[in-house]
């Protein structure tokens, strides 16, 4: 990025230097020929312009949303689950005015808020917290059984 605003500098100077020489050029047609390159060049330097401002505006909204993922993450702690998995969790200081919740693990360190889903799996009565982002799953109590299945209408209830 720095070498693009130096580039574009360049360009400026390369401009100037045209506009100054143009007051020298007696001749119609060589003036009109450098003119019509200053045009030329003045449109490069605008695009290039436009092209950073682009590129600032998209290393703003990045860095604006790091921020917010830090301030939102602030308010959550890893926690163990019944079942000894670990989780995200609510703070208790946080004083949300959300439910007490969890958060999969493996997509908050993705910076991703996803909510871990109580299933109740038959055989067995096994309750699970699922993360229908990335399939992670925790068993909170009852045992794993082979006919446990991710498969809507299988294994659920």
């Amino acid at each position: 990025m720095v070498a693009e605003v130096f580039a574009g500098l360049s360009a400026f100077k390369t401009m100037f230097d045209m506009a100054k020489g143009l007051k020298d050029i007696s001749d119609a047609a060589i003036r009109n020929a450098a003119i019509i390159e200053l045009q030329e060049q003045i449109l490069a330097a605008q695009s290039a312009q436009s092209q950073l401002v682009e590129a600032v505006r998209g290393l703003e909204e990045k860095v604006a949303g790091f921020e917010k993922w830090e301030t939102e993450k602030e308010k959550y702690e890893r926690r163990k689950t019944n079942g000894g998995g670990i989780a995200f969790a609510l703070k208790e200081e946080a004083n949300a005015p959300e439910p007490s919740h969890y958060l999969c693990a493996n997509c908050f360190e993705d910076r991703q808020k996803s909510y871990l889903q109580l299933e109740i799996r038959i055989p067995g009565m096994a309750r699970v917290l699922v993360c229908n982002r990335c399939s992670s799953e925790i068993y909170t109590s009852g045992p794993r059984h082979p006919e446990h299945s991710r498969n809507p209408g299988r294994g659920r209830r």
